[in-house]
């Protein structure tokens, strides 16, 4: 998948109202498909898009142009996800402990088996699959094949090496071939 057309961060500049709203229109959209990968519920992930969007504003004119636009904001995306999934885990241990028989919402989505053609059903399939790997496999799988990131460039986003990368994406792919080739898998979903 190729970025869309995004506007360089000097035509953003000087801040003001039209070109902030230049700047929302065109990364909300990668933001929020960024930011869906954790695996938040929608209230959340809808504060996450926010404050990443209220951070990159706040710091677009201290932006040095080292990476491209679009990396520095997938970095400060990615940061504002691990904070939001940081704060989910710690709402959900706090509801356990106040109560034992709360149980924490499911932030999976819902299939009516109505809606449910074949393609859905591998949709499905390969959902289901991602949401078993580690959160390093499923973010960089995410990342490379759904956004055509580079190794490099996920790597500068996630503050690792890129063989740690590579590792991870050959991980996360021999996981997914045997969780979707493995027949039982099937029956589960």
């Amino acid at each position: 998948m190729e970025l869309p057309n995004l506007p360089s961060a000097a035509s953003l500049l000087p801040l003001n109202q039209r070109n902030a709203r230049r700047f929302v229109d065109s990364f909300t959209p990668l933001i929020s498909a960024q930011l869906s990968r954790f695996r938040l519920p929608h209230d959340l992930l809808q504060d996450a898009v926010q404050e990443t969007l209220v951070r990159c504003l706040r710091g677009l004119k201290h932006f040095r142009g080292d990476s491209q636009l679009s990396t520095w904001v997938y970095r400060i995306a990615y940061r504002e996800g691990l904070r939001a999934q940081e704060k989910l885990q710690r709402d959900r241990s706090r509801a356990v402990s106040l109560s034992p028989l709360a149980e924490p919402a499911d932030s999976a989505p819902t299939y009516s088996p109505s809606f449910a053609a074949e393609q859905q059903d591998e949709v499905l399939r390969v959902r289901t699959a991602m949401d078993t790997l580690p959160n390093e496999q499923r973010l960089v799988l995410g990342y490379h094949y759904l956004d055509g990131l580079s190794v490099h460039e996920i790597a500068l986003l996630m503050s690792s090496r890129p063989n740690t990368v590579k590792s991870w994406l050959k991980r996360g792919r021999d996981s997914l071939k045997s969780t979707l080739a493995d027949p039982s898998s099937e029956e589960s979903a």
